[in-house]
């Protein structure tokens, strides 16, 4: 039963339009971002949510360790031009800002690093950035793994900008989608949690929770969406799903997406990144707070690390990240393994007492949620071009929206808001 109030959304279930202007599949940013649009332009519309919560992959809770903790999106990145940033400051949050913080830095015996050994990981960040934006920059369009040279830390800082920035190992990173990022600085932390600002854009929206999606039939003059608490008819629908649920046939389309479409979304499959929250005893094992926490790897290792985030404004744990083929491998194993492998890794560079100050840890589920099956897109090299192309509506009546088509902002809360209200916009100009 749907409750007579949502209290994630603060609208009343019988307000809800069951033949609105608009449906929309999902309440994760770019959903609510297109909600909002809508409402403003006039057309009613209902928000569709699988999950018990808003938000998608942008989610804080706090009953793991007693304070907040994003599972999902952690940092307002390009926080001068971010719309959370603004919404956090309207709305009384705290943010921390974390654009040149601190890096604590150890070499292959796990001590910390030499002048020597801080000057050749800078020298290789330099190179890492350099190279595939050059490459990117002339139009190629190729794995950015074929254009570094090889040299000390290569590895160490290909896992940081591949593996757990993008999800994906580094000769699965198309130099054109290095070009085409914008820059992630200046950056910020949310002390209450970034999950908790996004999911303030939900109040005053008609969204029904819980509610699965089955099919979406756009063969008539409409739309109609199949869900699992009955049919809705409306003049148009927005999709805001994943690509790993797009490429995994989760939802039936009547007619099925054309060739073109379906090319789009296997061309941009989901990576993977895995945070591994661990809380301590107030301990900080040497490590800043809010420091980056790097260890060099053996340069045929790339990608299989943890690199962690320590003491985030100020709370009594550190997050791990794990990403890319090494991350869907260890998530296979089973979250004891990763929490394991994580402190494993860190006792590794801090020494024996990290187990002894360790109370407890978890690792974030999005290899095998089903409503995601991965953390966010990344185009394969050859592709560009693809998030253009799935962002394309059919017929004037399904549209498409999230994460994957946010632009240089891709992979971003802000981008999938964005492309949100871009789609809203486009499907209020047509419905006009």
């Amino acid at each position: 039963m749907i409750p007579a109030r949502d209290d994630a959304t603060g609208a009343s279930v019988d307000d809800l339009p069951t033949n609105p202007d608009v449906v929309i599949i999902g309440a994760g940013a770019a959903g609510m971002a297109a909600g909002r649009t809508l409402r403003k332009a006039g057309l009613s519309c209902v928000i569709v949510e699988a999950a018990d919560r808003v938000g998608g992959r942008a989610h804080t809770e706090s009953d793991s360790f007693g304070v907040p903790v994003d599972h999902g999106c952690s940092w307002v990145s390009g926080s001068d031009k971010n719309r959370f940033a603004k919404v956090a400051r309207k709305k009384g949050f705290t943010l921390i800002d974390h654009t040149n913080a601190g890096i604590d830095l150890f070499d292959l015996d796990g001590n910390r690093a030499s002048e020597t050994e801080w000057a050749a990981y800078l020298r290789a960040v330099r190179e890492t950035e350099r190279a595939p934006t050059k490459a990117g920059k002339k139009g190629k369009d190729v794995p950015a793994s074929t254009v570094i040279k090889d040299m000390p830390y290569c590895a160490t800082v290909q896992s940081w900008m591949g593996a757990m920035d993008y999800g994906v190992d580094f000769d699965q990173v198309s130099t054109m989608e290095f070009w085409d990022s914008a820059d992630d600085q200046p950056s910020a932390f949310v002390a209450e949690g970034l999950g908790a600002v996004v999911a303030t854009q939900a109040r005053g929206l008609p969204i029904k929770l819980g509610t699965t999606v089955t099919t979406v039939d756009w063969s008539g003059k409409g739309v109609r969406v199949e869900t699992s608490r009955g049919t809705l008819a409306a003049k148009a629908c927005l999709v805001t799903v994943s690509t790993g649920v797009l490429n995994a046939n989760k939802i039936r389309f009547v007619p099925d997406l054309p060739d073109w479409k379906r090319q789009a979304a296997a061309d941009i499959p989901m990576g993977l990144l895995v945070k591994v929250p661990m809380l301590f005893d107030g301990a900080r094992l040497g490590l800043g707070e809010n420091n980056w926490v790097t260890y060099r790897i053996p340069e045929d290792s790339a990608g299989e690390a943890c690199y962690f985030i320590a003491w985030p404004c100020g709370h009594d744990y550190l997050f791990g990240n794990i990403g890319g083929r090494f991350g869907w491998a260890l998530s296979r194993e089973g979250p004891d393994a990763v929490v394991d492998y994580a402190l494993t890794q860190l006792v590794r560079i801090v020494g024996s007492d990290a187990r002894k100050h360790f109370i407890k840890g978890f690792a974030t589920d999005w290899a095998e949620n089903p409503l995601t099956l991965g953390a966010y897109g990344a185009v394969r090299p050859g592709a560009d071009g693809a998030r253009d192309i799935l962002a394309e509506p059919l017929a004037d009546r399904v549209f498409f929206a999230g994460e994957a088509m946010g632009g240089a902002r891709s992979a971003l809360v802000n981008g999938a808001y964005n492309s949100g209200k871009a789609a809203a916009k486009k499907i209020a100009k047509t419905l006009r």
